[in-house]
């Protein structure tokens, strides 16, 4: 089933409050951005209206350049667009938050800290390390992403898989509300990639965070989202919402799985 998404106009108290029902919820309305480049305005992202809801996941899918990685950048706070506006449970997003975990292609851990400490950088940076229910939270992701006898290890001694996944526990260990992925796979080679789809699946189902993952798969895509969201090349426009209507877990042998990812190749050819 091929759906638009429905976009919420979100309509903020004066102190942009969110309320409790719509945690986890991205508005990006009528976004358009554009760079400097050699001092001539180059256009982006043309008018690009998406949404998440709550616990959803959503995958971006385009051609290498539409914008994806921004509207990412945008989610997150780190840039403001040209035009239109950008929503989080209601609140008009401004700057970066902790309730928005950011996760990139490269890990980008610090090379002197240990696992657990670059795990612990988040709570650490807040000031409440020495939390007790932080220092839990800690041994919690630890476990949860299969590192208990790397814990100590430096980056330096970890394979690019182990290194994805600490960087996937630094950015849950805050229990975020909504989880950013900016092809956090794109790097590993093709086995360690289906194990890692297969945990970020599983952190998802386990955590309950709305995701948004930038990638260049579309059988990565289908596999892990409720929805694919494909774009035009620059500067980007929506093509189509595609709905992925299968159940969990997929596999890539369902005809239907077949069928979706046929209909997204001919919208990227």
């Amino acid at each position: 089933m091929v759906t638009r998404p429905h976009f919420a106009h979100p309509a903020p108290t004066s102190s942009e409050s969110a309320g409790p029902q719509t945690r986890g919820a991205i508005d990006m309305l009528d976004i358009s951005q554009a760079f400097l480049n050699h001092g001539e305005p180059l256009p982006v992202l043309d008018h690009v209206n998406l949404s998440a809801g709550p616990g959803s996941f959503v995958s971006l899918v385009g051609p290498s350049g539409s914008g994806k990685s921004t509207l990412l950048r945008l989610a997150a706070g780190l840039d403001r667009p040209l035009t239109g506006r950008v929503y989080v449970d209601g609140r008009r997003v401004r700057r970066p938050d902790p309730s928005r975990g950011l996760v990139f292609q490269d890990p980008t851990l610090l090379p002197w800290l240990t696992v657990g400490q670059n795990i612990g950088l988040g709570p650490q940076v807040q000031g409440s390390a020495d939390d007790p229910e932080q220092r839990r939270r800690v041994d919690e992701m630890i476990d949860l992403v299969g590192l208990q006898e790397f814990r100590d290890a430096l980056p330096s001694e970890l394979s690019g898989g182990m290194a994805q996944r600490t960087s996937l526990a630094r950015a849950l260990v805050t229990r975020p509300e909504i989880l950013l992925l900016d092809e956090p796979l794109g790097k590993l080679d093709a086995l360690t990639r289906s194990s890692l789809q297969t945990e970020i699946a599983r952190l998802w189902e386990h955590q309950g965070f709305t995701a948004l993952m930038v990638t260049h798969d579309v059988e990565e895509a289908l596999l892990l989202s409720d929805r694919v969201v494909v774009f035009s090349p620059r500067p980007a426009r929506v093509l189509e919402d595609v709905a992925v209507d299968l159940p969990r877990p997929r596999t890539q042998d369902d005809p239907r799985f077949r069928e979706l990812r046929r209909h997204i190749l001919e919208l990227l050819a």
